[in-house]
């Protein structure tokens, strides 16, 4: 089992929460980026250093990253009705049927790492399933449109905080009994 992490847009609160919980437990982990992050005295970490084109950690992710063994069972998102053509598996099943673990804030590698059956969370401890990325990624586009109507202003570089570290350090650490 690895973690990946999308390096590139990830706090650094989080990137050495991750490496100083699986160099506890002998768990690889691979920075995807294209800038070189240089481990501290005591991390250890592979850096997959990915060109400055669109898409490239994103693919290098995707096309290094195990997912899950598992038989196919599709079935209706709750909350709007549809299918979404993906199944259902909670983050522990993943993780123990063998995937790796991918924390990135990009929806749309989500999507394609949650139909290669792959255990996937953003850095506020949310994980991503077949049950809720369609749901999500259909209030990004929302909320995109909101943003070109110029019915709602998007500020840049929003700051990280403890709240939402600690959300996703609680989660982390929850899946990383598991390794």
């Amino acid at each position: 089992m690895k973690i990946f992490i999308d390096a590139d847009s990830c706090p650094a609160l989080v990137r050495n929460h991750v490496v100083k919980v699986s160099n506890s437990k002998s768990i690889a982990v691979v920075f995807a980026a294209n800038r070189e992050f240089v481990p501290e005295e005591g991390q250890f970490f592979e850096m997959a250093l990915c060109g400055a084109e669109k898409d490239a950690a994103d693919n290098y992710i995707f096309e290094n990253c195990k997912g899950a063994a598992f038989l196919e069972v599709t079935c209706a998102d709750e909350k709007y009705g549809y299918n979404s053509g993906v199944a259902v598996h909670s983050p522990e099943e993943l993780v123990k049927a063998g995937s790796d673990v991918v924390v990135t804030r990009d929806l749309l590698l989500a999507k394609r790492l949650v139909e290669k059956k792959v255990c996937v969370m953003n850095d506020r401890g949310t994980f991503f399933t077949g049950k809720n990325i369609d749901r999500l990624l259909k209030e990004r586009e929302e909320d995109l449109q909101y943003v070109a109507m110029g019915l709602v202003k998007h500020t840049k570089g929003s700051s990280y905080n403890k709240k939402e570290f600690a959300a996703f350090a609680n989660s982390f650490d929850k899946i990383s009994i598991l390794f």
